[in-house]
């Protein structure tokens, strides 16, 4: 079975942030290549693309701020450049909306994939300590279910 992990929440609450964040931990512990356009210096700018690790691809796609970005996921491509899902997708989407549903309806346990989604929670900015203890329990979920992946 495959895996989605999809980070779902309200505009400006630090989605693509995550999802680069889980993106740096995934190259540097596992010293795949850059393949999905990070930028370091900018957290904030969407990534898209896939990571091979191995035998193991994983699929990213920070941008869900709409349909049409979410719908990006069906148009992943292996290292190859075969049109092919990839064994685990990271992504973003809005709480609700046409980009979910097609998540959920696309990407469901009836199609072979075991979808995961992983509140964003709106906090206020000037709560800092809570908005870290957010980000920390996301960035330790994402890395709990990725830690120690590899395909047979």
């Amino acid at each position: 079975m495959k895996k989605i992990f999809i980070l779902k929440g309200i505009s400006n609450t630090g989605k693509t942030t995550k999802i680069n964040q889980t993106v740096d931990w995934i190259i540097t512990n596992y010293g795949c290549p850059n393949t999905v356009g990070y930028d370091p210096n900018n957290l904030e700018k969407d990534t898209f693309g896939v990571l091979t690790i191995n035998n193991l691809t994983i699929g990213i796609n920070s941008s869900g701020d709409d349909e049409y970005q979410v719908k990006k996921v069906d148009n992943l491509k292996t290292t190859t450049g075969e049109l092919e899902s990839p064994d685990i997708i990271i992504c973003s989407c809005r709480t609700r909306g046409k980009g979910r549903r097609h998540l959920t309806s696309q990407y469901g346990r009836s199609n072979g994939w075991l979808h995961v989604f992983i509140n964003v929670e709106e906090i206020d900015k000037s709560d800092p300590t809570r908005r870290q203890n957010r980000d920390a329990r996301i960035l330790d979920e994402l890395q709990t279910w990725l830690t120690g992946l590899e395909k047979l």
